[in-house]
């Protein structure tokens, strides 16, 4: 064996090599990016509470009620020791249902 085909052949383990590292470390990536609901607390046919940051290092209280379609936004005011509406929606305007039959929901057509 010379030694062009020695070094040819070091080139190709180092490359399996970077490709394996390569394959780990995009693993790795992948597995964090996974979206969970470890934040919310669910009870059935009830509530969703869920927090989250809002801005910069603000975080708000988000609360859906399942039975009447509403979510409400509360942002703590931590000065008062209370916490503050932000935002009331109501989620068949938002996503639909009350948009004087413009789209398609549940039922169809």
């Amino acid at each position: 064996m010379n030694r062009i085909q020695t070094a040819c052949f070091c080139l190709l383990a180092s490359a399996f090599l970077l490709a394996g590292i390569l394959v780990v470390r995009l693993d790795s990536v992948t597995q964090a990016n996974t979206a969970s609901a470890d934040q919310v607390i669910a009870q059935p046919q009830s509530f969703s509470l869920m927090t989250a940051r809002t801005r910069g290092a603000d975080e708000s209280l988000f609360v859906l009620d399942s039975t009447s379609g509403k979510m409400v936004i509360y942002q703590p005011n931590v000065g008062r020791q209370q916490l503050e509406v932000v935002r009331a929606f109501d989620l068949s305007e938002l996503f639909g249902g009350g948009n004087n039959g413009g789209g398609r929901g549940r039922g169809g057509r």
